[in-house]
């Protein structure tokens, strides 16, 4: 009897530390003639990471048919934006938390804001995006890292600089079907004043900064 009991406490805590990831719900949000948005909320189970709801944000259209499956993605769709959302109780209730970040600009063109700015003017076929994190050093104002970021460590910790009160606002957005691109990205982050304007003439392929 004690044999058995052993190997049933040892099926349990085998089972609690398996990773894995389900779907629990998802909600459609936008649904133009050339592409779709959708919220799909899934529980991920990552022993030592991460246990609980997250969200991914979906677009699906004709350019985006041949995109790949994987755990949080369904096969058609690609995705733009993703988070934490440990207590949430549906879809429906993450898509009133996250729709703003998203702006249908017209039937093929989409901006999507959050850690950085990404513009798609082929139905979410392609993505150009801009984040500060990749601005030279010398138009940033750093926090501090632990001992595992670069250059101490190996990490990648750049968006430390941007999170919390530091994550960027954009505001002035104007993307115009020649190609045009414009805003401007508030951080206290940001120097040396805390503000850039950033623009772009060739659909955010290269783009131009500029304190203000």
């Amino acid at each position: 009897m004690r044999a058995r009991y052993h190997l049933s406490l040892l099926a349990a805590l085998l089972g609690s530390c398996t990773s894995g990831t389900r779907k629990l719900d998802e909600a459609v949000f936008y649904s133009g003639p050339q592409f779709q948005l959708k919220l799909t909320r899934y529980y991920e189970n990552l022993p030592l990471h991460y246990t609980g709801e997250v969200y991914r944000v979906h677009c699906g259209s004709r350019e985006t048919r041949h995109s790949p499956a994987h755990a949080t993605q369904d096969s058609g769709w690609v995705s733009i934006g993703n988070g934490g959302a440990i207590g949430s109780k549906s879809a429906a209730e993450l898509v009133e938390r996250v729709r703003s970040a998203y702006r249908v600009i017209d039937q093929r063109t989409l901006v999507w804001t959050g850690n950085g700015f990404q513009v798609s003017y082929d139905a979410c076929g392609r993505f150009q995006s801009w984040y500060p994190t990749n601005l030279p050093p010398e138009m940033i104002d750093p926090v501090k890292k632990p001992e595992w970021c670069a250059p101490a460590g190996t990490g990648d910790c750049r968006n430390f600089d941007f999170m919390g009160e530091r994550t960027p606002r954009f505001e002035g957005i104007e993307v115009r079907p020649d190609g045009r691109v414009a805003f401007v990205a508030r951080s206290p982050a940001l120097l040396p004043h805390g503000s850039v304007r950033v623009q772009s003439a060739d659909s955010g392929r290269t783009w131009s900064v500029e304190p203000l």
